[in-house]
C-alpha cells in the first residue's frame, strides 16, 4: 500500500502554499474565536439574542478547545507532511458540529439565526480540508479536475433557484410586506435556495483555485484566491443573514444582505477574475472576449448594487449567470489537461 506524503515536490509549488494559506486561515480564526468565547462568553448569546448560559464556563472551554485546535491548524500549515492526522481529526469535528446544530435547532433550543456559526467554524472548511485529505489520490486529482463542471452545475442551480424559489422574497418584489409574507410562508425553501448559493459561493473559489493552477506565476494565483476568498467570506455572511434573520426586520437587514453579496462580495469574484485572467496568457479570441465579458457584467451588478438599481442588478444578474455557466463548462474543456 502506498503511503501518501504531503509535501511540495509531490504536490507541487502552488498546491502546498494554497493548502498552508488555508491552515494558516484556519489557525488565525479558530485562535480568534476561542479568544472572543474566553474573553467575552456572553457575547455570543447577546448577539445572536439567545438567553445566556446558566454556566458561562462551560462556553468559556469550548472556546479553549477551538482555540487549541488553531494551533495545530499553524503547526500543520507549517508542516504539510505532518498535516494529515490533524487536517482529518479536524474535519470530523467540522462534520459532527453541524449535526449536532441540526440537533439542537430541531428542539428549538437555538433559533436558526446561529446558522453562521456552523458555516462558519465548520462548512466551509469541508471543500479544502477534504481535499487535501483526498492528495495523493486518483478520486482526489478527479474532484480537482471537476471543479470547472462543479462550479458550473452548482451555480445553474443556485441561479434556477433565485429565479423559481426565491425572487418572492427578494426586492424585486417592491413591498417589504409581502416579501416578509413570502418569506414566512415558505421558510424550508428559502433557507434551501440559499444554503444551494452559500454551496455556489464555495464552488466558485474551488473553480478559481483550479484557475490559479494553470497561470505561470503562484502567487498570482494565491492572491485571486485571497481576493476571491475575502469575497466568498462577505457573501456567506450576508446569506447567513437571509437564512438565519429574516424576515425578521427585513427593512434592516435585507439591504445590508445585499450590499454585502452584491457589492462586496460580487466585486472581489470579479477582481479575483480580472487578476486571473491578466495573467493567464493562454485565453485567445472569442474566449477572451467571452471572458471579459463576464468581468464587465460582475462590475456592472456591483455598480448598479451600491446605487441601488433594483433593474440593474436583475438585468446584470441574469446576464452574468448566463455568460459564466457555460463559460465555465469550455475552460475547463479547452484547459483541464493543461499541465500545473
Amino acid at each position: 500500500m502506498r503511503v501518501t506524503r504531503y509535501d511540495e515536490p509531490e504536490m507541487g509549488e502552488y498546491r502546498a502554499r494554497l493548502y498552508k494559506t488555508v491552515f494558516g486561515l484556519a489557525a488565525a480564526y479558530n485562535v480568534a474565536f476561542g479568544m472572543w468565547a474566553v474573553l467575552w462568553p456572553g457575547s455570543f448569546f447577546d448577539l445572536f439574542r439567545m438567553e445566556p448560559p446558566k454556566y458561562e464556563a462551560i462556553w468559556q472551554c469550548l472556546g479553549m478547545v477551538v482555540g487549541l485546535y488553531g494551533l495545530l491548524y499553524a503547526y500543520g500549515a507549517s508542516r504539510l507532511d505532518r498535516a494529515q492526522p490533524i487536517v482529518a481529526i479536524g474535519f470530523a469535528g467540522k462534520v459532527l458540529g453541524p449535526i449536532g446544530w441540526v440537533l439542537v435547532v430541531s428542539s428549538c433550543e437555538w433559533p436558526w439565526r446561529t446558522y453562521a456559526l456552523v458555516l462558519f467554524n465548520d462548512i466551509i472548511w469541508w471543500l479544502p480540508f477534504g481535499i487535501f485529505l483526498l492528495e495523493g489520490t486518483k478520486f482526489g486529482e478527479r474532484v480537482r479536475s471537476s471543479a470547472p463542471y462543479i462550479f458550473a452545475l452548482v451555480n445553474a442551480a443556485a441561479a434556477s433557484a433565485m429565479l423559481f424559489i426565491l425572487r418572492g422574497g427578494m426586492e424585486i418584489v417592491s413591498d417589504p410586506a409581502v416579501r416578509a409574507e413570502y418569506i414566512l410562508e415558505n421558510p424550508f425553501l428559502w433557507r434551501g435556495g440559499w444554503i444551494l448559493w452559500n454551496a455556489a459561493g464555495l464552488s466558485l473559489l474551488m473553480f478559481f483555485a483550479w484557475w490559479g493552477a494553470r497561470i505561470r506565476s503562484s502567487f498570482w494565483g494565491i492572491a485571486a484566491c485571497i481576493v476571491a476568498g475575502i469575497g466568498l467570506a462577505s457573501d456567506l455572511l450576508a446569506e447567513s443573514l437571509y437564512i438565519g434573520w429574516l424576515p425578521i426586520e427585513l427593512d434592516r437587514i435585507q439591504p445590508i444582505g445585499t450590499f454585502l453579496t452584491g457589492g462586496v462580495a460580487n466585486g472581489l469574484y470579479t477582481l479575483a477574475g480580472i487578476i486571473l485572467t491578466i495573467r493567464f496568457s493562454c485565453l485567445r479570441g472569442s474566449l477572451l472576449i467571452w471572458t471579459w465579458a463576464i468581468w464587465v457584467s460582475g462590475i456592472l451588478l456591483t455598480a448598479s448594487t451600491i446605487f441601488g438599481s433594483v433593474t440593474g442588478m436583475i438585468v446584470s444578474t441574469a446576464l452574468l449567470m448566463t455568460l459564466i455557466c457555460p463559460w465555465a463548462v469550455v475552460m475547463g474543456l479547452r484547459f483541464g489537461r493543461m499541465p500545473r
